[in-house]
């Protein structure tokens, strides 16, 4: 039988301090092994590092990506907070691709540490806290949140603290936390001013009332100060990269639409709403984070919910803005960044934190039971309420925690072209790379030199940079497939590249039609992909594909590098 003590309320010191020790072993099990994977190879890297993170090696070397288009832009919109960060911990000798594999560990035991004394405080069970904690490691370490080191891995546990420090009334850390989001996810900010915003009213006796703590009102103040002025002063400066498209040229634009590499419009409304940009991302991965659902009707029947402090309004606190921001941000659509950035990260403050109340909740139903009866004379329905209750907790535990499991949800990408990426890096520091090859996208992060256009970087958020790339990638296929050197010379003079880095694996080769077929990025860039496919049907071999033999560089078993000052001087 479950112990009674578990499930019973506690101020002890000693007993809170076990199960708050107890909480970070999650945390130091998914983040340990998520260490050793980042480390298990000389080229891996987080998926979103290569596309936020390259950039900042001018931090160690300002002489890298020159006059670099793609390295321009990642650096223009990434936040205030964010750049200055990974800055002075480069003047401190810390490269920043390390930095970024070291931190998602710290930042999740910071992100633990205060979620669990949130938990205490809404309900005041040790045992309830910790399983909320548990749901709630889960949950940002079986996804690429947290350990991309990006932007949206500060967000949480500066959102955390903001939480703690309101619940707490400590006025000064709570303004600290509200301007660190500020400066590192500015979209949180803005759910945290909704937050202090609709602190200012209640429910009381069947209508709204105002607050009439004085708190309330000066956190508000200087909260909202702190987030319009931090918002407004550090706004990027896109500058010649915007504007932003509005939602009629999204609609026309194929990267937007069904598989697009800016995939919004899904074409399955169920989709739509749900998971990507526009939908809602509630914790799907987790069903456990689902028992939250249950919260409302266990408030109004269960025993144990007499000790569920007022601060539960938290919990709607946090959701009433997220959505009011996810609804607008639709109305306004990119004007306000994509709308799923205000709603999926409060979720898994609310889901996991009310998850673990209700476990405890059911637990003690649990526990009752066979306090009024043994096991042998307790009712068919309640033992295989049990039953079922006590397999879905311990499928809940292991499934997350199976390493491949957890660690595929990561998105570590592994190299696959140590000597391409060795080749180049040996090159002048000035040169550009263009290829086709998903590889080029690594390149920028492995070989630390700069690439004509890679799928990875086409992110269509603002028309003057999008326009850009798009133009590069449709002139880069025309050149590749076309029959003629003339045009092979052309864009080797327009766009000053230095290298062509081209697929030539029997199973994944850059010359056959399948090659396209397979590749929705390329198939978007139209009408050349169609033409280069209705080319490579044709008897005449593309001209690349013959200057090849006479100019290649490095040939490895799936790719081959060929010099354009070679063909140039053809």
């Amino acid at each position: 039988m479950l112990n009674a003590s578990l499930l019973e309320r506690t101020a002890d010191p000693a007993k809170i301090r076990v199960w708050f020790t107890a909480s970070f072993i999650p945390t130091l099990y998914f983040g340990g092994l998520g260490l050793l994977n980042a480390f298990s190879q000389r080229y891996i890297v987080q998926d979103d590092v290569r596309q936020h993170g390259f950039w900042m090696e001018r931090f160690v070397d300002p002489t890298l990506f020159p006059n670099d288009l793609i390295a321009d832009y990642y650096q223009a919109v990434a936040p205030v907070g964010y750049k200055t960060f990974y800055d002075w911990m480069s003047q401190l000798g810390i490269d920043p691709l390390l930095l970024a594999k070291l931190l998602p560990l710290l930042l999740g035991l910071i992100t633990v540490g205060y979620a669990f004394w949130i938990a205490l405080d809404l309900f005041p069970i040790p045992l309830s806290a910790f399983i909320g904690s548990v749901i709630l490691t889960q949950s940002i370490w079986i996804e690429d949140d947290l350990i991309s080191a990006t932007p949206r891995a500060f967000l949480y546990p500066f959102l955390f603290a903001f939480l703690y420090y309101l619940l707490k009334r400590s006025l000064l850390p709570c303004l600290v936390a509200i301007a660190l989001q500020a400066l590192f996810y500015p979209q949180l900010a803005l759910v945290e001013a909704g937050v202090l915003t609709i602190r200012l009213v209640s429910w009381k006796n069947g209508k709204l009332a105002l607050s009439k703590d004085r708190f309330d009102y000066w956190v508000w103040f200087f909260g909202i100060g702190i987030v319009l002025g931090l918002v407004l002063t550090f706004s990027r400066d896109i500058g010649a990269f915007g504007p932003t498209p509005t939602p009629e040229q999204m609609r026309l634009m194929a990267t937007f639409q069904d598989d697009g590499r800016s995939n919004f419009f899904d074409s399955n409304p169920l989709r739509f709403w749900l998971i990507g940009d526009g939908g809602l991302s509630p914790i799907l991965t987790l069903p456990i984070a689902w028992m939250s659902c249950l919260l409302p009707l266990q408030i109004k029947r269960h025993p144990l919910a007499r000790f569920i402090s007022p601060n539960i309004r938290i919990l709607l606190d946090v959701l009433i803005p997220s959505l009011a921001l996810f609804f607008l941000a639709h109305l306004l659509l990119l004007k306000l960044y994509v709308p799923s950035r205000y709603i999926q990260h409060s979720w898994r403050f609310i889901m996991p934190l009310a998850a673990g109340i209700v476990v405890v909740m059911l637990l003690d139903t649990g526990r009752r039971w066979l306090q009024e009866s043994d096991w042998q004379s307790l009712g068919r329905s309640r033992k295989n309420a049990l039953k079922v209750l006590g397999i879905f907790l311990i499928l809940s535990i292991l499934i997350p925690a199976f390493p491949p499991l957890f660690l595929k949800g990561q998105n570590q990408i592994r190299g696959h072209s140590p000597e391409v990426y060795e080749f180049f890096a040996q090159q002048p520091k000035d040169i550009l790379i263009a290829s086709l090859s998903p590889e080029g996208s690594v390149i920028p992060t492995f070989s630390r030199r700069s690439i004509l256009t890679g799928r990875e970087y086409a992110i269509a958020y603002h028309l003057g940079y999008y326009n850009q790339i798009e133009q590069r990638t449709k002139d880069l296929i025309q050149a590749h497939y076309s029959p003629r050197v003339g045009d092979v010379k052309n864009l080797i003079k327009q766009y000053g590249i230095n290298f062509f880095l081209i697929d030539t694996d029997t199973e994944i080769n850059a010359f056959t039609p399948k090659y396209f077929r397979q590749n929705p990025w390329l198939m978007e860039h139209q009408p050349e992909a169609d033409e280069a496919i209705a080319r490579l049907q044709q008897p005449r071999k593309p001209a690349l594909l013959r200057l090849i033999k006479p100019c290649s560089v490095l040939n490895t078993e799936a790719s081959v590098v060929v010099d354009a000052r070679c063909i140039t001087g053809i």
